[in-house]
């Protein structure tokens, strides 16, 4: 299910669109109303603020008593949870809830529930047929992990549940859980409960093994890492990077043989690859990776090698990419220990370079335990009052190390240049080598190179890579171009030759592809007033009007 489509106020269905209509009634009264409560804590009270984020998760849970008789049904089982306390919790009587008016829902929607929503309901809830207010009011036990503890406070205040995770462990969630399943609006599933505390409800994840998945073919599910179309996946995202063909097949297919390797435990030391990946800057590195975990739906996160430090020195530590990952994997801890973390900026930390030489050689060190694969108890505490742990094994984890090596690549390459559209006396193809040893060269340790077993890279741009990126790939931001005018009613006209002079603009800033997006945002800027204002119906875009663009952007004046 596309959820930014199914999340249109004019395609939810009826009974949700009431159900969501009550909320924001609710919501519109007290959206810029302060509101601060006094709330139990382990240790006594405390004055708490309410956020909006706090107000939107209290008018979607109150609009379910106010409006939708199954809900009602659901929470008169529950002797504990009664309306006239959530209204004095928000410091309301019901009588003072007004309807809007029927054409400022839509906008009123928009503007403040709509990208809430997905964001809650996509990270914890895999296949939906249709959204019902039960699906949504569900998702609500997992919004103290993304920004709102407000059910928490309010379970505190009135003696709801016993526990220290608050509303969440509250029995009315699994009730929500049990209706979805009858009522058919997610798909059908076996339900194996997994946990990292038996005492805790909070962080128990349930394994969704469905019967026939209906499988979009730009994207598989979970596991399915033998299937056919993962080969169609394949193709997919060699269309849009264009130019990186054979980077993005090689790293793909080692993702896949590591995923496959470690999801049947059919693998010794060594046979995982852990991956170095260079390559100039702006040819794709990080975003085909991101590319490549999403249609796989493997957990992914990606940060630079320098936030990280030894002990002694400010900085992260690298144990919190597992917490990331967990978060990632929406806390199935399985499907995080075969997750993926990207450390961009890897040859920064060689010492040769830069100065920080006792610094670098100690992250260094720390890398290579890290890397080795271990268990590290990881806090997945929301509190100083809650300090429980869950293990994490990283020995199944797929690491790869960026770097774009630009001073050992252009030791390698002086006074050489690549293939372009101009004289191939000038413009040669130049082939180097880069190697484990000149890694340990520039400062890298012998024994952390060692752990990288396999070496792959990206190409620099040629202008032809360039040129078929504007006209063939599906990512071309002559499509977005294209689309913004579209959106204003108008109409691109554009010269043949305007590629090409294009490709020449964005090679000439050797800024890999990158430098594409930037020609066309210098276009976008030179348009945006006749798009936005002008009677036009026709933008043209030719030779002449790019040169004179790119001129006038790159020019300066000053009085000297």
């Amino acid at each position: 299910m596309d959820l930014n489509n199914e999340f249109d106020y004019k395609k939810i269905n009826d009974k949700t669109k009431l159900y969501l209509n009550k909320a924001m009634d609710i919501y519109s009264l007290i959206k810029d109303k302060i509101i601060i409560q006094k709330v139990k804590d382990i240790i006594g009270t405390k004055s708490y603020t309410f956020t909006k984020l706090d107000k939107k998760v209290l008018s979607l849970f109150i609009a379910g008593f106010l409006i939708d008789e199954n809900l009602k049904n659901i929470y008169s089982q529950y002797d504990d949870i009664k309306l006239n306390d959530f209204l004095d919790f928000i410091d309301i009587k019901k009588r003072d809830i007004k309807e809007l008016a029927d054409d400022k829902y839509e906008d009123f929607y928009k503007k403040n529930f709509q990208l809430d929503l997905i964001n809650i309901i996509k990270k914890n809830i895999l296949e939906i047929n249709f959204i019902t207010p039960e699906i949504i009011i569900s998702s609500l036990q997992y919004i103290r992990l993304y920004g709102s503890k407000i059910l928490d406070y309010f379970a505190l205040k009135y003696d709801i549940t016993d526990s220290i995770l608050g509303f969440s462990s509250h029995p009315i969630f699994e009730a929500f859980r049990n209706y979805i399943l009858m009522d058919g609006s997610i798909g059908k599933r076996k339900t194996t409960k997994r946990s990292y505390n038996d005492s805790s409800s909070l962080f128990t994840e349930f394994t969704e093994n469905y019967d026939n998945p209906k499988l979009d073919e730009n994207k598989i599910k979970s596991d399915d890492f033998d299937s056919e179309n993962v080969w169609k996946i394949l193709e997919s995202i060699q269309k849009k990077f264009i130019g990186q063909e054979k980077a993005v097949e090689d790293l793909f297919n080692n993702i896949i043989n590591n995923q496959q390797l470690v999801i049947n435990d059919d693998y010794t030391d060594g046979e995982r690859s852990l991956i170095f990946l260079d390559g100039p800057t702006g040819t794709g590195k990080t975003a085909i990776i991101r590319e490549i975990t999403d249609k796989l739906d493997i957990p992914f996160v990606s940060t630079s090698i320098m936030n990280y430090s030894s002990t002694g020195y400010v900085g992260d530590n690298l144990t919190d990419n597992l917490s990331k990952l967990l978060k990632s994997a929406n806390g199935n801890l399985e499907k995080a220990q075969r997750g993926i973390i990207v450390f961009d900026e890897f040859d920064k930390i060689a010492y040769n370079q830069n100065g920080g030489l006792e610094m670098k050689r100690a992250i260094q060190q720390q890398l290579l335990d890290f890397l080795g694969g271990g268990k590290y108890d990881i806090d997945i505490s929301n509190s100083i009052f809650d300090r429980r742990k869950v293990e994490f094994d990283t020995s199944k984890l797929t690491f790869i190390c960026l770097g774009a090596l630009t001073e050992l690549r252009n030791q390698k390459t002086e006074n050489k240049h690549y293939l372009g559209f101009g004289n191939e006396n000038t413009n040669k193809i130049v082939s180097y080598k880069i190697t484990p040893q000149d890694l340990i060269n520039i400062g890298l340790e012998r024994e952390l190179v060692g752990r990288i077993n396999t070496y792959l890279h990206t190409e620099e741009y040629a202008k032809e890579n360039l040129l078929n990126i504007l006209k063939k790939s599906t990512i071309s931001p002559i499509i977005g171009f294209e689309k913004w005018i579209t959106s204003k009613d108008k109409k691109l006209i554009i010269n043949d030759d305007a590629y090409e002079t294009i490709a020449e603009a964005a090679y000439e800033l050797n800024t890999g592809a990158r430098s594409l997006q930037t020609i066309m945002n210098n276009i976008r800027t030179h348009f945006l007033k006749e798009v936005l204002r002008g009677k036009n119906k026709e933008i043209k875009l030719d030779v002449n009007t790019i040169m004179e663009i790119n001129e006038n952007t790159l020019n300066r004046k000053v009085r000297r």
